[in-house]
This record gives C-alpha cells, sequence and structure tokens, in this order.
C-alpha cells in the first residue's frame, strides 16, 4: 500500500492533465510542488507530516501603506472565522512581507477529483482577496465577498 507521500506525489504527476487551466507543475524538492495556472496564479504545496497533509500557499500581494491597517484588520477576523472558511488563513510573510493565503489540506481519502475541486477554490479565494489586498478592489474598505463565498471546501 502506497503511503500519504507517494499517493500525493501521484496525484501531482496526474493534476496537470486533469485540469486545462494548468500550465505547469514543478517538483522543486522531493516533497514540495508549485502548480501555475494559465492566469499566472502561483500556488505552492509543502508537504508537512504528523498528520500527513500539504500545505497550500499562494501570494496575496502587499497593500498600499494608507490601507495597511484596514486590510491587516479585516485579515485578522477572517483569521477568526475558521470554522466557516474551512480553515483557510491568512499570514504575513515577514516584516513589510506579502501577504499570504494557507489551507493545510489533509490526506485522508483524498482523491484526484478532490484534489481538483480544492485547487480551484483555491485559486478563486486567492484571486479576490488579492484584489482586496493590493486596492485594485472600487470599494478596499470593505471585505471582498460573503464568507461562503470564500469558504473553500472540498
Amino acid at each position: 500500500m502506497a503511503t500519504n507521500l507517494e499517493r500525493m506525489q501521484i496525484m501531482m504527476e496526474e493534476i496537470g492533465p486533469a485540469m486545462p487551466e494548468i500550465d505547469a507543475v514543478i517538483q522543486s524538492e522531493e516533497e514540495n510542488w508549485a502548480i501555475q495556472f494559465d492566469d499566472q496564479t502561483i500556488i505552492t504545496l509543502e508537504w508537512a507530516a504528523n498528520p500527513d497533509r500539504v500545505v497550500l500557499a499562494s501570494m496575496l500581494g502587499i497593500p498600499s501603506e494608507s490601507m495597511q491597517l484596514s486590510v491587516y484588520e479585516t485579515l485578522l477576523c477572517y483569521n477568526l472565522l475558521w470554522k466557516d472558511t474551512g480553515g483557510v488563513k491568512m499570514a504575513l510573510a515577514g516584516p513589510n512581507g506579502e501577504l499570504m493565503l494557507l489551507y493545510d489540506l489533509y490526506l485522508t481519502d483524498l482523491m484526484l477529483n478532490d484534489l481538483q475541486t480544492v485547487l480551484s477554490n483555491f485559486v478563486s479565494i486567492g484571486q479576490v482577496w488579492s484584489v482586496y489586498v493590493t486596492g485594485e478592489a472600487e470599494q478596499t474598505t470593505q471585505m471582498p465577498a460573503p464568507v461562503d463565498m470564500l469558504h473553500l471546501g472540498a
């Protein structure tokens, strides 16, 4: 029987051909991957053990100085809604760094179609938040979408 890491490796080899919106899947180390989508979105997946899972990450950008407080406050409030968001989290990649979207994907009973759904939803959530974080939205002082639209769900 294959280990969870071996199962994940197989799914990562199958995911590109299974999703036409994926331009490339790159394995940077034995346990790390990057997926580039046709809209130039890049999702990284990093293996973590005990319990076995991959951590999905997407860079959201850096808010303008005038919007930092509002954006950080909104993202912290979003983190508090972890039950409603399916465990999607926000983080700051170091002082003055980019904001990140994160999700722990556990491998128990994970199938290729589940991975496809999670990746599609994760990319969609990241796009919404990126517009909000970088101030591309018309009204950047409001949360970008209702929480139920930002739920990852597999």
